[in-house]
């Protein structure tokens, strides 16, 4: 401030004139604060050319080495308006002692750019996340806004609706099964009742749980569920027919359940890391191989499932930036050989082949071919793998527009398989008819929409993929099992979400759904990232 000061006088030093235009301007009745003082000591001219240059260091030290990154614009501005409203109501307080003009003179004008200065520098930290300019940056720190908003509202009322339809139709379906296999009726309603209380525990937890720790374990837990879907092909167990399960007695997961969401997190990584190279043949390679792994070791046993992983990876490599061609040039092909590996029992007859490899290998996708053949004309095999449909479908279309009402199902008194777990929604169709169904149907539209919201206003490309491969698996799994009740696609042995019985599987849907609630905390509105991109521009 003191050197600033132009010396018009000749005679008289530049640090006396401050002096005087400090004193005239404290008389006046224009009185500072007390930081507007401390920064005219810190201006003060030192009288030797060592303690000028001492102080010119200290300055910038004290001022410009706050600054620990590049603001953005967004926040400058924030920091900005924060400070202008302070400096309104400093003014308005202290009105009844000072005139409103403020002063004119260098001192007053340098204070006042210094203190919004350090404001805007200050405010930047918590405003929005500073995103890196320099390459493999994202590798290095994982930032989010400081921050955090409400999550959002939608996700969280229709997971909480679904949970109560599922517990209602769950007690529905199972009571009369449960009363002849265990003597209880209300069995199957206790164990699902703890299950959801068990999984909203933990949403609660992974919706509050630093993201930054799922995105520096992102390979640890790929790793971990790659190892459990190796160990659940030789100690599994087997339960109705299938190898699925990976525990001891009752307190048993499926790590199919375990790689969906472990794909999602690991994969949103990679794409996120090498965003500038997903459009190179090298890396898209690099991503089929990841994914191929857990989705050929689950689908070995479990098909649908597999599929379900496969498609949370192409959804989040095309969201990533991967090509289309590539897709035509390898993902294709690849879905036309298990085609092809579904459909040539049908054509050849396996029985009388020769043993050899390919025997065995056809022999463990007969079963598939036999649900193809099921599905196309159900009651050609009435007795067999078309019994399930058939009883499903009867159930669809004896419910009507209303349904039978509550607890009123006929396919569920032993018609039906298990109709508590994959073949839930032709009950729902039965019980509560075209209207539940309808609403069932349409909460899950709801759920898709915001979640797609989240991914579209997330913080970063991180958690935007993330959001986005969570979102395309519960989606997709809700469609594909309406699709299996209403014999629209073949027979798979995929769970409805949030409503089918099951512990693992609502385990882990109802953490992804946390770390959809915990991204929704940090997402941008459409107006703040309408000025970001035009502050970009």
């Amino acid at each position: 401030m003191a050197r600033y000061t132009r010396n018009t006088t000749g005679n008289r030093s530049r640090r006396e004139l401050n002096e005087d235009d400090f004193k005239r301007t404290a008389s006046s009745g224009n009185s500072f604060d007390g930081k507007f003082q401390s920064i005219y000591d810190q201006y003060e001219e030192p009288d030797t050319a060592s303690e000028r240059q001492s102080s010119r260091s200290k300055r910038r030290r004290n001022v410009w080495g706050r600054q620990s990154g590049e603001s953005s614009e967004g926040s400058r501005s924030q920091a900005s308006s924060r400070t202008s409203s302070g400096r309104t109501s400093s003014q308005t307080r202290s009105s009844s002692s000072r005139p409103s003009k403020r002063p004119t003179s260098g001192v007053a004008r340098a204070a006042s750019g210094i203190s919004s200065t350090i404001s805007a520098v200050r405010g930047s930290r918590t405003g929005k996340m500073i995103r890196k300019s320099s390459p493999g940056a994202t590798k290095r720190s994982f930032g989010l806004p400081s921050v955090r908003n409400e999550s959002n509202f939608t996700i969280i009322a229709c997971t909480m609706i679904l949970l109560v339809i599922g517990l209602i139709m769950v007690t529905s379906s199972s009571y009369y099964y449960a009363y002849n296999s265990t003597g209880d009726s209300l069995y199957f309603f206790r164990r699902q009742f703890i299950w959801i209380v068990i999984s909203i525990v933990a949403m609660v937890i992974v919706s509050r749980f630093p993201l930054s720790v799922i995105y520096r374990f992102a390979l640890p837990i790929y790793l971990f569920s790659v190892f459990c879907c190796v160990l659940v092909l030789f100690i599994g167990q087997n339960v109705n027919g299938s190898t699925r399960w990976l525990g001891v007695g009752s307190l048993s997961f499926q790590p199919a359940e375990l790689a969906k969401l472990a794909v999602a997190i690991y994969m949103s990584r990679l794409c996120a890391e090498n965003k500038n190279q997903m459009g190179d043949m090298k890396m898209f390679i690099r991503l089929l191989v990841v994914l191929a792994i857990p989705t050929l070791l689950v689908a070995y046993q479990n098909l649908s499932s597999g599929i379900i992983i496969g498609v949370i990876g192409v959804v989040v490599m095309y969201l990533g930036g991967a090509k289309w061609k590539h897709f035509f040039m390898i993902v294709l092909p690849a879905f036309a050989l298990v085609a092809l590996l579904v459909v040539l029992p049908m054509i050849i007859d396996v029985e009388s082949m020769g043993e050899g490899a390919l025997k065995s290998f056809l022999e463990e996708f007969q079963y598939r071919t036999n649900r193809v053949r099921a599905w196309v004309n159900p009651f050609d095999y009435a007795l067999d793998d078309g019994y399930q449909t058939i009883q499903a479908l009867y159930a669809v279309g004896s419910g009507g527009f209303f349904g039978r009402g509550l607890g009123q199902s006929i396919q569920k008194l032993g018609y039906i398989p298990f109709a508590y777990n994959d073949i839930i929604f032709a009950v729902i169709c039965e019980e509560l008819g075209l209207f539940g169904a309808g609403i069932v149907i349409i909460l899950f539209g709801v759920f898709t929409y915001s979640g797609v919201r989240i991914s579209l206003f997330a913080p970063n490309d991180y958690t935007a993929l993330l959001s986005a491969g969570l979102v395309a698996q519960i989606g997709l799994q809700a469609v594909l099992n309406i699709a299996v009740n209403t014999n629209s696609i073949p027979a798979t042995g995929i769970s409805l979400p949030f409503i089918s019985y099951g512990g693992s599987s609502m385990l882990f849907l109802m953490a992804s759904v946390g770390i959809l609630l915990n991204i929704s905390t940090y997402s941008r509105t459409p107006a703040e990232e309408a000025a970001e991109e035009s502050a970009a521009s």
